[in-house]
Parts: structure tokens; C-alpha cells; sequence
């Protein structure tokens, strides 16, 4: 895997899938060549050894610690939430992470974090994981870890705590959105994500489709669905596809999805320093019938991707509440030693140019209630039973609210 991975993602799973996920590995890592870097690295070496020849404490000046100190110094000074160094412990989980997510199995608790101003927050509990089972919501603030607050704590660590064998309890004091706190006990669990599901709604004449990642088999699950929904003898006047609490993944996943919709045309363009690149459909041969995707504050990265391009090209409508916002691409750069650092190398943008990073996606509809949302988007969809797209959203007079930028892990614990 000595190549450069770029992500979207979101999320995670490792959510390398959230856009964080999205990955490509690259070889190599860029090197300093001008004089001031040279000068600088003499002057880190000329630190390094007086601290290690006359600190107090020899203990504490073991050169490993130092330089990881001055690296993490540096990605600090970047003010970036998602760039990152991992060193190598941590940075071959973070592998045996993505090698699981690939068949989208894990152990843990069943949920989405985010780490933002040093505090841990649910992104979204997963579909029948077990965290959703004995109450914890998205939004809700991980206020402490078997007793131990987790104020200033890292993805890293907090993934760690949360993470155990099957079958162990962890214990967590979550404060809700509602300022009520709760204590609350979960049973890990070895989670399997189905990465698609489907079924027939309003009488067979709605076909629902809902994705819960953006990885490999992510196309496949949905072409197999859709042959399903659309075999004949089947009535299907209209789509739902289901992106709440997706947190993204692959954005070649993203760009392969969204072609089932999209006829041609731009998907999205990213900028980066070696300046515009832009990703197109593959082309659609699916008949183009009314289209609502579904989407929450869970909805992220690839998700986002999805949502906008269907949206900028009038393919569907969005209905729910505004999106996560992570609008960025992260690299993933393996250094010599073990070690890697992941670095975002670029922003991407809707086909109509909308930026999405620290802003999210509004909803055309907006649906205060999750358990009202299906319903909500087949009222609408009955209106245009018998029409293919494009499609006009309806007048809207309530706005959805817009989302600060928040780190959001690569992690799913």
C-alpha cells in the first residue's frame, strides 16, 4: 500500500471511506530542499541534542517523543482539524482499520464520532448497532469514558477507550442535545454494516434504496437493487435513495453512485495547489423517474458529493436537515520509519460551484422530525408520479440551519 490515498471521507469507518471516508495511497513523500528548510533542520537537531545532553529529567528525552513533538508541533501550526500525523503503532491500526471497513466489519459500540474544540461528539449512532439500542443520539456530547472525563481527548484515544472485545461493557456519561446527561452502559459488539438495502414503498410505486457507506461493493449493491426494483411487473413511479447518517467514503465510490442518476456532466470539481480537477459521470442509462435523497446532520463527505451533484444537475431533490459539511480531501502520505501523515490537499465543490465545506447541504424540504422524513418525501413524490426529471424542488420557507466545521473522524469505535 506504498501509495498516496486521498479521501473524502467524512467518516469513519476508518471513514477512510468521510469522501472523510476516499483514498488512493501515493508513494513518497515531498522533501525540503530549499536552505531556510535545511537551516531549520539543523536548528531542531541543535534543540534535540541539548535536551537530550542537560534536561533534568533523562527520561523524558527520548528522541522518538521529541520528534514526534516537533511534528505534531507543525500540524498544529497548520490550524487544519484533519490533518494529522500518525505514528507507526497507530498508523498500521489505522491499515488494519481500513482492511475491516473494506468488508465492512467492525467491533465496537456502533458509532460515528467527531472531536470538535477538544470536545467528543456522536456524528450519528449506527443503524441497529448497539449504541442506538440503549439510547445514545446523534448530537450527543461523550462527556466521560468509564469515569474519566474526555475533554481534550484525541480520535485516536477515544477510539482506543471505546473500542474492546466483544461481548465487554463500556460506560459512558453522554449529555443530549437537550441539555439532559445520561449515563449510559453499552455491550460491544462485532458491527456488520449491510452496505445497501432496499424495498418497495407507497404501494410498490416508490422504489427506496438506502446506502449506508461508499466503498467497493457500493455500486454493485446498488445496480443489484435497482435491477431488483425495476424487474418486470413492478409499478416503480419515483426513487428515495437514503443517505442519512452516511458519513462518505470513496470518491470513486461517490462518483460511480452518483452516475446512476446523473446523465453526464460534471460530478464535482476539487482545488488543490496543482490547481482544477474535475470528476465526471460515467453516464446514466436508468430511467431518469423523481428522485429524493434523504439527509441529516450524519450525512457527510461522499454523501454530500452525491447529494449536491444529483441536486446541481435537478435529478432529485433533497429532503431532512442540512449535512455535515466536511468538504475537504485528505491525503494519506506513508513516511520512512512507519509512520504516516494525512494532510488535506484540497477542497472540493458542487457541478453549479456551491462550497459545502463548513456549510453542508440544504434541504429542499426541511423535516424537523427524522421518523417524518420518508414520509415527507413520498407526499412530495406523489405529485409527480408519471414525470421524469428534471426536477423543480418546491418553494421552501423555512431555511435549515447552517452547521459550524467540526473535526470529524476517521474513526468508527
Amino acid at each position: 500500500m506504498a501509495k498516496h490515498m486521498k479521501n473524502l471521507g467524512p467518516a469513519v469507518l476508518l471513514i477512510l471511506l468521510s469522501v472523510l471516508g476516499a483514498w488512493t495511497l501515493l508513494s513518497g513523500t515531498q522533501q525540503a530542499a530549499s536552505q531556510n528548510s535545511g537551516e531549520s533542520l539543523k536548528t531542531i537537531q541543535a534543540i534535540e541534542a541539548r535536551i537530550q545532553g542537560n534536561f533534568y529529567k533523562p527520561e523524558k528525552t527520548q528522541s522518538k517523543e521529541l520528534i514526534n513533538g516537533a511534528i505534531r508541533g507543525m500540524i498544529e501550526k497548520l490550524d487544519d482539524p484533519y490533518t494529522r500525523y500518525l505514528a507507526s503503532d497507530d498508523y498500521q491500526k489505522f491499515i488494519q482499520e481500513f482492511e475491516k471497513n473494506v468488508i465492512n466489519e467492525f467491533g465496537g459500540i456502533g458509532v460515528q464520532i467527531e472531536v470538535q474544540d477538544g470536545i467528543l461528539k456522536v456524528v450519528s449512532p449506527i443503524r441497529g448497532g448497539p449504541a442506538i439500542k440503549v439510547g445514545v443520539r446523534a448530537g450527543d456530547w461523550i462527556k466521560s469514558i468509564e469515569g474519566q472525563s474526555t475533554v481534550g481527548i484525541t480520535q485516536e484515544e477515544a477510539v482506543r477507550k471505546l473500542r474492546g472485545e466483544k461481548g465487554t461493557p463500556v460506560t459512558m456519561t453522554v449529555q443530549h442535545e437537550d441539555g439532559t446527561e445520561q449515563s449510559i452502559t453499552i455491550v460491544r459488539e462485532i458491527i456488520q454494516i449491510r452496505v445497501v438495502t432496499h424495498e418497495l414503498m407507497d404501494n410498490d410505486q416508490v422504489g427506496y434504496i438506502q446506502v449506508n457507506s461508499f466503498g467497493e461493493q457500493t455500486r454493485d449493491g446498488v445496480d443489484k437493487a435497482l435491477e431488483d426494483i425495476l424487474k418486470p411487473g413492478n409499478n416503480v413511479k419515483a426513487f428515495i435513495l437514503d443517505l442519512r447518517n452516511n458519513p462518505g467514503g470513496l470518491l470513486s465510490a461517490a462518483q460511480a453512485l452518483a452516475s446512476v442518476f446523473i446523465d453526464d456532466g460534471v460530478i464535482l470539481r476539487s482545488e488543490s495547489r496543482e490547481g482544477t480537477q474535475t470528476f465526471n459521470s460515467y453516464g446514466n442509462r436508468l430511467p431518469n423517474l423523481p428522485l429524493a435523497i434523504l439527509i441529516n446532520r450524519g450525512s457527510a463527505s461522499a454523501s454530500e458529493i452525491v447529494s449536491g451533484a444529483i441536486r446541481d444537475h435537478q435529478m432529485g431533490i433533497l429532503v431532512g436537515r442540512t449535512s455535515f459539511g466536511k468538504g475537504v480531501i485528505q491525503s494519506t502520505f506513508p513516511i520512512e520509519g512507519g509512520g504516516a501523515l494525512i494532510m488535506t490537499t484540497a477542497e472540493y465543490f458542487t457541478p453549479n460551484n456551491h462550497r459545502v465545506h463548513g456549510v453542508g447541504l440544504t434541504p429542499d424540504i426541511w423535516v424537523e422530525h427524522e421518523e417524518d422524513v420518508v414520509k415527507v418525501a413520498i407526499d412530495w413524490l406523489r405529485t409527480e408520479y408519471g414525470k421524469t426529471c428534471p426536477c423543480q424542488a418546491p418553494k421552501q420557507t423555512e431555511r435549515a440551519q447552517v452547521r459550524s466545521p467540526s473535526v470529524y473522524s476517521w474513526f468508527k469505535p
